[in-house]
């Protein structure tokens, strides 16, 4: 959906997304943001910060709508939060002629990406660019369905790349994946905890005897 907002003589396009699948990882996550705060504002004040999420028009321009206009980007914005978003993952994703690859071994993830994805999923929604970055990774070497990817450093402009250039049909499937490593790095942390609390318990075992 196209929006036009005329100021004096000048008149500036933009481009509204008509579905989940177009939004781009850095919007995605401004807009869970505001999907998921608490504060108590006004109704017509929470869909222009959702537009204001899903597009480049800053607030004040929406406040300069008639009514009709915002009822009708709100009526858009219903048939565009119906939308369901692609669950497939997407295994390779070429951006800037750059192929990228879901990472091919989880279960063999080494110590540094262990720790910094542990670090990331205490808050998945600011630092999913993060965690792409970490499991989308350069494309060294590729045979049919075998492949292999470049090995793990933290890289923060492939993140903001990420987060500029990444739609949600491409890194939604990823989603699951994001999910079940959270449980797995809880149930790590907790054994380690357990672990941690038994060596404790042992050790003043020791010290009494």
């Amino acid at each position: 959906m196209e929006l036009i907002l005329k100021k004096g003589k000048k008149k500036t396009k933009y481009t509204i997304p008509t579905e989940w699948n177009e939004l781009t990882l850095g919007r995605y996550m401004r807009l869970m943001k505001v999907l998921k705060s608490d504060e108590k504002i006004h109704e017509i004040e929470k869909i222009v910060r959702i537009l204001n999420c899903l597009t480049d028009v800053p607030k004040r321009q929406f406040y300069g709508l008639d009514m009709p206009s915002i009822n009708k980007l709100s009526d858009h914005l219903t048939e565009f939060l119906n939308t369901e978003a692609e669950q497939e993952l997407t295994t390779f994703i070429t951006i800037n002629d750059i192929e990228y690859a879901f990472h091919p071994k989880l279960v063999e993830m080494t110590l540094g990406e262990f720790v910094d994805l542990e670090t990331y999923m205490k808050d998945i929604n600011e630092n999913l660019h993060l965690i792409m970055s970490v499991l989308y990774r350069p494309v060294i070497a590729k045979e049919g369905d075998t492949y292999a990817i470049e090995e793990y450093e933290p890289n923060e402009d492939v993140a903001n790349l990420f987060k500029k250039e990444l739609t949600l049909k491409e890194f939604n499937g990823a989603s699951v994946f994001f999910y079940d490593l959270e449980r797995e790095l809880t149930i790590h942390s907790l054994k380690s905890l357990i672990q941690k609390h038994k060596k404790k318990i042992q050790g003043t075992k020791t010290k009494k005897e």
